[in-house]
């Protein structure tokens, strides 16, 4: 499966002549042709099964590839990881967005947690550990870039911002109440 934008259609085959001290200049020596259609792709490119951007490539890739896998596996617990990481994928493909009044609220101290607002954004801290920006993968669920095994979920009762649970790839969770 070919992913990511149409190739730029170089098809025949060559290499560089020197011209002289100054200038060299790529020759084509031959010219591809398939054996079905009896053209080639010079000038004209091929076109991906699945077109997005460059940039965005390999990431739809690998999406595409953990969807397969999680599609085709028996295993419940494969299966629970590769949605997972898929999840995340969609989210740097198609971030989410959150009110930032939303994000406010969930800012602070969850136990041995805290939820920082900066700049329009939530940071989570654990004490004694380093600050990762919360990226929203949805309202109230969110994972840290740098840690991909872990997700922070808001816990909500009657609109109210009563808790965190930590989530991990594998299947484990743990609950802290907001104390502040």
């Amino acid at each position: 499966t070919l992913i990511g934008e149409t190739t730029g259609g170089g098809a025949h085959p060559g290499g560089p002549m020197i011209v002289n001290d100054n200038f060299i200049i790529n020759v084509p020596k031959g010219r591809a042709i398939n054996p079905i259609t009896k053209t080639n792709w010079e000038g004209v490119g091929v076109k991906p099964h699945i077109e997005v951007s460059q940039e965005d490539a390999l990431t739809t890739a690998h999406l595409k590839a953990l969807e397969k896998l999680a599609a085709s596996t028996k295993d419940k617990d494969d299966k629970f990881r590769y949605e997972w990481y898929t999840e995340s994928l969609k989210a740097e493909l198609n971030p989410v967005k959150v009110n930032p009044e939303t994000l406010r609220s969930y800012a602070g101290k969850y136990g041995p947690r805290t939820i920082i607002f900066e700049s329009g954004e939530l940071y989570y801290q654990r004490t004694g550990r380093p600050k990762y920006r919360m990226i929203p993968l949805s309202d109230e669920l969110f994972m840290l870039k740098e840690i991909d095994y872990f997700r922070i979920k808001i816990i909500k009762e009657d609109g109210a911002v009563k808790g965190v649970m930590g989530m991990y790839d594998d299947g484990n969770t743990d609950k802290n109440l907001k104390s502040k």
